[in-house]
């Protein structure tokens, strides 16, 4: 299990709420349960730590490694060491600590695509920051860059809410545009290299829409894509450098600020009713020039007018 701890001393006086975990007799600290290591992820958990002031606060980031098992487990640790409150990054580690929660502790959760079909609405103690956006402009945002694409992979894993609640929506809408969707599934990491190799060789682009299982081995997607010559597509504009041709979807970074923002406003008594539910105010779209001449593609001029960072 990857633990990084950072450790800033404060005075308990300034906080409202007390010690976040056990122990912490003299300054507050920051349980955070991210579900994945991966690119994405990182940001917001930064994002987070940006927002709250590391310097204020003791953080403590323990990531599952992709297993829910050990979501599980880890959820059951912080909850047994009365931490009023924590923060999970990712559908799944969001739901792992909800099983345990007691009513006296919150639950601030982010990145968190789907939180009606997730099971966190409904209940005063949980809220935080979906980064969820619109499927239909990033659909658009493929044609624009291969207007003769008429099969469209997307890879994920079924055990993700967030996932299976993106496929849905996907089924609908790429058959308005007469888009056949090509679906791969892959249940852990280690699957991701023969789903992804098999996937290639059935479709013209493959979609990774906030599958955490997906963007955890993301450099395998990459490479059997590659080999086919076809495009990757993310909705994670932190992936775009790796070597995927295109992302238009949140700042993750910023998904972390806004979360660590509200769990501010929760330490100083601002939200003392039921947690709010918030999405991402804006999108930005990133472009990978390097992709698209491996692929032999172009990017219009106006496309890259619109681009927030091109990737040389």
């Amino acid at each position: 299990m990857k633990k990084f701890l950072l450790c800033f001393g404060v005075a308990m006086a300034a906080w409202s709420y007390g010690p976040l975990c056990a122990h912490a007799a003299e300054r507050p600290r920051v349980c955070i349960l991210k579900i994945v290591d991966h690119k994405a992820l990182d940001e917001t958990a930064r994002g987070i730590r940006d927002a709250i002031g590391g310097q204020n606060a003791d953080i403590r980031v323990e990531s599952a490694q992709g297993n829910p098992s050990l979501a599980l487990q880890i959820s059951q640790k912080f909850v047994r060491q009365k931490a009023p409150a924590v923060v999970t990054i990712g559908t799944v580690a969001a739901q792992s600590f909800a099983k345990f929660a007691t009513p006296a502790q919150k639950l601030v959760y982010s990145s968190v695509t789907d939180p009606e079909k997730a099971g966190l609405m409904g209940n005063a103690n949980i809220g935080g920051v979906s980064n969820f956006i619109p499927l239909e402009p990033q659909l658009d945002l493929f044609r624009r860059i291969q207007p003769q694409l008429k099969r469209l992979g997307v890879l994920y894993n079924p055990g993700e809410t967030n996932s299976v609640s993106i496929v849905e929506k996907l089924r609908g809408l790429c058959r308005t545009r007469g888009i056949q969707l090509v679906e791969q599934t892959a249940t852990k990491s280690a699957e991701i290299p023969q789903a992804a190799a098999t996937l290639a060789g059935r479709a013209d682009a493959i979609f990774i829409s906030n599958d955490n299982t997906a963007l955890g081995a993301l450099p395998s997607v990459i490479r059997a894509a590659n080999g086919r010559k076809i495009p990757v597509y993310v909705s994670d504009t932190d992936s775009v450098a790796l070597g995927c041709l295109a992302a238009l979807g949140p700042n993750q970074y910023q998904v972390g600020i806004q979360t660590g923002e509200m769990l501010k406003r929760i330490w100083t008594g601002k939200l003392p009713g039921p947690l709010p539910h918030e999405t991402v105010a804006t999108m930005e779209l990133f472009l990978n020039l390097q992709a698209a001449r491996l692929l032999g593609l172009e990017f219009e001029a106006d496309l890259l007018r619109e681009a927030k960072e091109v990737i040389p």
